[in-house]
């Protein structure tokens, strides 16, 4: 029997599914079994890619569509292996992830969850930053990604993934319900797995009811857990505040410019690419692109238009509300930042269907406003440097037209 099982859930996701198989196949750790459950896609293409599915090591499991947490729980069931990790079909682990977290669990039997670092792709470019594993963190928010190993007994003991959470952090409940009975969590400091962020999807949030919903239900399945620490959730709530900023493409379809009509993007300081899909937009007739919610210093390498037929147009003309724009570094002294497209006219944006924006934060927030504050005392201290130069240079002037004026009348004395 396999080591580990992997667990591919895959719901009309086709397209992905040989880059997530690839990245196991690419593990330098080979006893493993690759299960991927097609949970009742209505995809056409899904369902040929995966009706004869030929690849190492790799078999499908075909069912009705139940929900993420029903499929991963039905890949278990079939699963042989000790060791289970759970890999979305649209999602990538790097080579040695499965031999750093074996040696792990192997080494250590109270060890129940093993992740990694992480990082983001797709849409978004950028490290996943998550906070160092705590108890405490983990009472807030789930700080582990779902691409966890843990062991099949545990998954037995727990009951599984809840069906019930229907709205997601299906893994989050599980996690704690790991956690609950006394499992030690330890992360590998090497990024080794890759979450893709689609270009059709706006900012990784669930409406607020849906979070409502999903965190009542966790804490009724872990009151215990919750009453034990329940100065954690004190602090949370005098300290709540928002905890990522967001980018954002407005798209003016006639109508002008609103958060309907636009495309959102988690970004953090070390977003690198963002990309935004347009092809769901009609009648597109201008775009303002918002770098982030807040003040801001920044550099934008390039913004790259991609037209149905693929053509890349490269802008060369960027507007912006910037208080400064210094060699390519723009500063915004404004939560509002704004950029200006000027050569997509209504004409152009017709073949438009997607846009990808390189740049780099340099600083955001209050780092921002110090950076821009420092900017301009550096600019008052050279105008007063160009001032007293200017002073000196008359004074200097007069100096010596007061020698010549003196030389002339020694001479006409004389």
């Amino acid at each position: 029997m396999p080591t580990v099982s992997v667990i591919i859930p895959c719901f009309n996701q086709g397209q992905f599914v040989d880059e997530a198989v690839d990245s196991v196949l690419a593990q330098s750790f080979a006893d493993f079994e690759i299960i991927i459950v097609n949970d009742g896609s209505t995809d056409d293409a899904t369902n040929r890619l995966l009706h004869n599915y030929r690849r190492e090591k790799t078999r499908v499991l075909t069912t009705v569509n139940q929900g993420l947490a029903a499929a991963r729980n039905n890949g278990i069931a079939a699963a042989e292996g000790r060791y289970i990790l759970p890999l979305d079909a649209d999602d990538r682990i790097l080579p040695g992830y499965l031999e750093k977290a074996v040696a792990v669990l192997e080494k250590e039997p109270r060890v129940g969850i093993v992740y990694c670092r992480a990082a983001l792709f797709g849409a978004v470019e950028t490290d996943w930053v998550l906070p160092e594993y705590s108890l405490e963190r983990m009472l807030v928010d789930n700080i582990i990604f779902c691409s966890a190993f843990f062991r099949r007994d545990d998954w037995l003991a727990t009951g599984g993934y809840d069906r019930g959470m229907i709205y997601g952090w299906e893994d989050y409940e599980f996690w704690l319900s790991l956690i609950e009975r006394g499992r030690q969590v330890v992360m590998i400091p090497e990024t080794l797995f890759s979450y893709r962020v689609a270009s059709d999807s706006m900012v990784r949030s669930k409406e607020k009811w849906q979070k409502v919903e999903m965190f009542k239900r966790i804490y009724l399945r872990h009151q215990g857990l919750f009453a034990d620490h329940i100065d954690v959730w004190i602090d949370a709530l005098l300290e709540a505040r928002d905890r990522y900023h967001t980018s954002r493409l407005y798209v003016d379809c006639g109508h002008g410019i609103s958060d309907g009509a636009s495309v959102g993007r988690k970004v953090e300081l070390g977003t690198r690419r963002i990309l935004f899909d347009l092809s769901g937009f009609q009648g597109m007739t201008a775009l303002r692109f918002d770098p982030v919610d807040t003040y801001v210093v920044m550099e934008i390498d390039r913004i790259v238009a991609t037209s149905r037929s693929g053509q890349h147009y490269e802008l060369s003309q960027i507007e912006s509300n910037a208080l400064y724009s210094l060699q390519g570094m723009l500063l915004f002294d404004t939560e509002d930042p704004q950029c200006f497209l000027p050569e997509l006219d209504r004409q152009m944006l017709t073949h438009i269907t997607r846009l990808s924006v390189e740049l780099r934060f340099l600083a955001l927030a209050d780092q921002a406003l110090e950076h821009i504050v420092a900017h301009q005392k550096e600019l008052l201290q050279k105008q007063g440097e160009k001032r007293l130069s200017h002073k000196i240079l008359q004074g200097g002037k007069r100096l010596v037209g007061s020698i010549i004026g003196s030389s002339a009348m020694v001479k006409r004395d004389r």
